[in-house]
């Protein structure tokens, strides 16, 4: 199909805008690092009250567990919006350095940052009503049957993808979390074909590439059956983690770079450096006017 071959073509296009600055990999892998951290950081309350309200609730002390069941939704949300505001940082970040390398500059990681740094208020602000609409819908896919989660997975996947443009809006219009959320939804409208099926065509990538990934693991696992030695099998699972990750580093820094670029185009109307024209206007079905009726 033609929009398949376009989007595969505008992925080769994110890749090669990521080759010419290897450096913005680096925002992908300071937000795992700093989401790990804060997993960490949250992991051992998060535990304790859950095994206190078991606690409670098996002696039957109803109001410990009433309190502890509040005490750890707050810490669950809290978790959630420090995690978006991280992932929103570095996204905000590489997304200003792909916007640079569009306008023919040469971004740099400190760049990044310090816009990212500008856009704080816009952060926090975007993280606090997404992390709101993920823990409520989460609330609601816990209390209901399987057709009521069925629907709340739908609801999400909606919201997923009207929030897809969301992180470029704040870069380029620096406005609040709701404006961001109506022009993201706007500029979806112009890219709805091409820029669902260039992420569903980036995951399969990915599928793929982890696949390929896990080859060294598999061929240590055979030569440590067939020589009975421990070394094959660390070395293979080794390589084929340091594979993974680096895997996920790559696609995570292209998305990005292609979010930016369908962006720039819907919202602007110019090519961003990198691309070929004719698959980003190909990228953009015109509508269609409206017949002007005769009288």
């Amino acid at each position: 199909m033609a929009i398949f071959r376009r989007s595969s073509a505008l992925l080769k296009q994110s890749f090669h805008v990521l080759w010419q600055d290897k450096q913005l990999a680096i925002f992908p892998l300071l937000s795992a690092l700093a989401c790990g951290a804060v997993l960490v950081s949250f992991a051992t309350p998060i535990i304790a009250t859950g095994l206190i309200e078991d606690i409670s609730s098996r002696n039957g002390k109803e109001e410990i567990t009433l309190g502890m069941k509040a005490l750890g939704a707050g810490l669950s949300f809290l978790f959630y919006f420090v995690c978006y505001v991280v992932m929103v940082y570095f996204n905000t970040a590489l997304v200003s350095c792909a916007m640079e390398r569009f306008d023919g500059k040469t971004p740099t990681v400190g760049g990044g940052l310090r816009t990212a740094n500008s856009l704080l208020p816009q952060i926090i602000g975007w993280s606090l009503l997404a992390a709101t609409v993920g823990t409520i819908l989460r609330m609601i896919e816990e209390r209901v049957g399987f057709i009521g989660q069925i629907v709340v997975g739908l609801i999400g996947a909606a919201w997923s993808i009207a929030t897809y443009f969301v992180v470029p809006v704040l870069v380029v219009e620096r406005v609040g979390p709701t404006e961001a959320l109506k022009r993201s939804v706007n500029v979806m409208t112009k890219s709805w074909g091409t820029a669902l099926v260039s992420n569903i065509g980036l995951g399969l990538l990915m599928v793929l590439a982890y696949i390929a990934a896990t080859i060294p693991a598999f061929a240590g696992l055979a030569f440590t059956i067939k020589l009975h030695h421990w070394v094959p099998i660390v070395a293979g699972g080794t390589i084929t983690l340091v594979l993974i990750f680096l895997i996920a580093l790559v696609t995570s820094a292209m998305q990005m770079i292609l979010v930016a670029a369908l962006y720039r185009f819907a919202a602007a109307g110019t090519v961003p450096a990198g691309f070929v024209e004719s698959d980003m206007r190909a990228a953009f079905a015109p509508k269609k006017e409206k017949a002007k009726s005769t009288i």
